[in-house]
C-alpha cells in the first residue's frame, strides 16, 4: 500500500478489494497532537497542570533524593541538567531514567534538557559523547555537513535520555569586537558574524537534531550579539536590536524550520521596549515572536535566577513572564521554583483571565510533548 500522507490519500492496489465498514460505523479520526494534549490536560489536577509550566535545574550527576522528591511534590514537568559532567553517556542515562520515572505524571513524561552547544559550552562529555567544536567552528562547516554532525550529537543525547537541547544559538555577533561580547562572542558561541552566515547553520542544527528526535531551543531571542554585558552576572544589560532588525533573520529561519522551542533573553531592548526585560515584554513575546515571526511553539525563559532580574521578586518574575506570552519557566534555584508555583496557583484561583492565560500556556507545552512522543494517548 502506498500512502500520500501529505495529501491524506491512500492508494490501494487494484487487486485488493477494500472491505466495507459495517453500517453505521466509521473509523476513528487520527489523533492530532492537540487532541492528545487536550486528553492529557483533562486528566491532570490543577497542580499537575501548573507543574508543566516549569523546567527546573538539577545537577547533571543527578539530584539528591530530597530534591527529586521536591520536584515530584511540585509536579514539575521538565528539567535542565545544568552542570558540566564528564562521567559519560551511561552515567547520564542512569540519572535521566530516575528523573523520568519520578516526574512522569498521568502518562506525561518530562522534557530533559541540557546546554549541548559545543566548544566551551558542552555540558555532557566523556565516553559516549563526542567532543563538539565551538559554534564559531561549526559555522565554517558546510550546512549539510553540520546537519549530519548534529544528527550524530543528537543521537548521543537521545541514548543518554536527553530529549531537548537548549541550542542552537541564533545570536549574531559583529566581527569587530566580537570577543568583547560577554555572553556570546567571548565564548565563541556564535555561528558567524552576519545573519547570512548564521541562518543556514542554525537551520542545519535544528533539522539535524529533529531527525534524531531531539527537540531544540533556539536562543536568545531577540538577540544578545551586541549586548552590553552578561545577563547572568550583570543587573542592567541592554542590546540595540530593533523590531525589524536584520539580526533577527536567524530566528526567523529557525521558526520556518519548525524549531519547537525559542528561548527568550533577559536583557532589555531600548529600541523595542525600554521599560522591561524581553522576558517580561508583550512587545517581544507576543507582537514580535508570535506575531511577526509566526512562532507557535514553546516560549521558554532563560534562567529566571539571572542577575539581570534580581530587582524583581520570583513571584513577579513568573507572573510577568506568563502574562507577556511565555509558556515555560526555566529556573535553577529550588526555592524560587517553589515560590513561583505557589504564585501561579494563587493567581489562577483569583483571576479568571490569568487562568485562561495559564491554560493556553500549559496546552502549548503539552502539544510540544505530544509531538515529541512524551504523552501517552
Amino acid at each position: 500500500m502506498v500512502a500520500l500522507a501529505a495529501a491524506g490519500v491512500v492508494f490501494t492496489p487494484a487487486s485488493t478489494t477494500a472491505r466495507p465498514e459495517p453500517f453505521g460505523l466509521r473509523s476513528a479520526p487520527p489523533r492530532t497532537s492537540h487532541s492528545v494534549a487536550a486528553t492529557a490536560y483533562a486528566r491532570m489536577t490543577q497542580a499537575q497542570r501548573i507543574g508543566q509550566l516549569f523546567m527546573a535545574g538539577v545537577p547533571s550527576r543527578g539530584p539528591t533524593r530530597a530534591r527529586l522528591a521536591s520536584l515530584h511534590r511540585l509536579a514539575v514537568g521538565s528539567v535542565v541538567l545544568d552542570r558540566d559532567d564528564t562521567a559519560g553517556r551511561q552515567a547520564v542515562r542512569g540519572v535521566t531514567r530516575s528523573i523520568a520515572t519520578k516526574l512522569r505524571s498521568v502518562g506525561v513524561s518530562p522534557f530533559i534538557s541540557t546546554d549541548q552547544e559545543g566548544g566551551q559550552v558542552q555540558r555532557l562529555t566523556g565516553p559516549g559523547f563526542a567532543p563538539m567544536p565551538s559554534a564559531l567552528d561549526q559555522g565554517t562547516m558546510r550546512p549539510a555537513a553540520l546537519r549530519n554532525a548534529s544528527h550524530t550529537w543528537a543521537r548521543q543525547l537521545r541514548r543518554a535520555g536527553v530529549n531537548l537541547d537548549l541550542a542552537p544559538v541564533a545570536d549574531v555577533v559583529p566581527a569587530k569586537g566580537a570577543k568583547a561580547n560577554q555572553p556570546i562572542g567571548h565564548w565563541d558561541r556564535e555561528y558567524g558574524h552576519t545573519p547570512a552566515q548564521v541562518s543556514p547553520h542554525v537551520v542545519a542544527v535544528v533539522r539535524g537534531m529533529q531527525e534524531a528526535r531531539v527537540a531544540t531551543a533556539v536562543k536568545h531571542f531577540p538577540g544578545l550579539g551586541r549586548a552590553s554585558g552578561n545577563t547572568d552576572t550583570a543587573r542592567r544589560v541592554t542590546d540595540p536590536t530593533s523590531r525589524h532588525d536584520p539580526y533577527l533573520r536567524p530566528f526567523r529561519a529557525a521558526v520556518q524550520a519548525r524549531a519547537p522551542f525559542v528561548m527568550v533573553s533577559s536583557a532589555t531592548y531600548p529600541n523595542i521596549d525600554p521599560g522591561q526585560p524581553a522576558c517580561f515584554s508583550p512587545s517581544v513575546l507576543t507582537a514580535m515572536l508570535r506575531g511577526d515571526l509566526g512562532f507557535r511553539g514553546v516560549v521558554v525563559s532563560d534562567d529566571l535566577a539571572a542577575a539581570s532580574l534580581q530587582g524583581t521578586s520570583p513571584r513577579q518574575r513568573a507572573l510577568r513572564f506568563l502574562r507577556a506570552g511565555g509558556t515555560m519557566l526555566l529556573d535553577t534555584v529550588p526555592r524560587q521554583v517553589t515560590a513561583m508555583v505557589h504564585a501561579i496557583g494563587g493567581a489562577v484561583a483569583a483571576h479568571p483571565g490569568f487562568a485562561r492565560t495559564v491554560k493556553a500556556a500549559v496546552m502549548t507545552d503539552l502539544i510540544a510533548k505530544a509531538r515529541a512522543g512524551l504523552v501517552k494517548s
